[in-house]
């Protein structure tokens, strides 16, 4: 029994010492301060490229800045300059002369925007007249499907409800139309 314990006790330790060597061979002894170090030089290269972004955006930023700057001060500069441009270039025409040239492209330039108006106006009352006939069919429609039973009380009410805004758009359109009508009409 001596015997078998004194084997088996060695055994046991000779395992245990293969054990500590295997786990400690030279291959492997380094490797976690290695791991450590990647682990540092990585952090340091992340750190670092924030940094380069942070420095390049606030570099752009402050050119941004700079830039606009100097265009808001060459703004106030030239309105410091010019002012209103009536009388800068008076053509080579003085005094009376001047004065009748300005009225009559006063003239002109409201006489055009009174043609842009009347086409606005024009195409306004097109699109009122054409807006009103397909709320009319809309309408039709609806009643028809209504009284052939393909919709429900619910479901009428609710598309009625729909083209009634619609005619209220188009009758907000018609009075705009009617206001720029009676401008024209006060112009002339």
């Amino acid at each position: 029994m001596k015997n078998t314990l004194k084997l088996f006790l060695t055994i046991v330790s000779l395992f245990s010492f293969v054990a500590i060597g295997v786990a400690q061979k030279p291959e492997h002894a380094g490797k976690k301060e290695k791991v450590e170090k990647k682990i540092k030089k990585e952090k340091k290269n992340v750190k670092e490229d924030i940094d380069k972004d942070i420095k390049e955006k606030k570099d752009k930023a402050e050119k941004i800045i700079k830039k606009n700057k100097e265009k808001a001060e060459e703004a106030v500069e030239n309105l410091e300059k010019d002012g209103n441009a009536y009388g800068k270039d008076k053509y080579g025409l003085e005094g009376k002369a001047y004065g009748q040239e300005r009225a009559r492209q006063a003239k002109l330039k409201k006489d055009e925007n009174v043609k842009q108006l009347e086409s606005t106006l024009e195409k306004g009352k097109s699109k009122v007249s054409d807006a009103r006939e397909r709320v009319r069919i809309a309408k039709e429609k609806l009643e028809a499907k209504k009284k052939q039973g393909k919709l429900t009380n619910k479901e009428f009410d609710e598309e009625m409800q729909e083209i009634e805004a619609l005619e209220n758009e188009v009758e907000i359109l018609d009075d705009k139309v009617k206001k720029g009508k009676k401008i024209t009409m006060t112009d002339r």
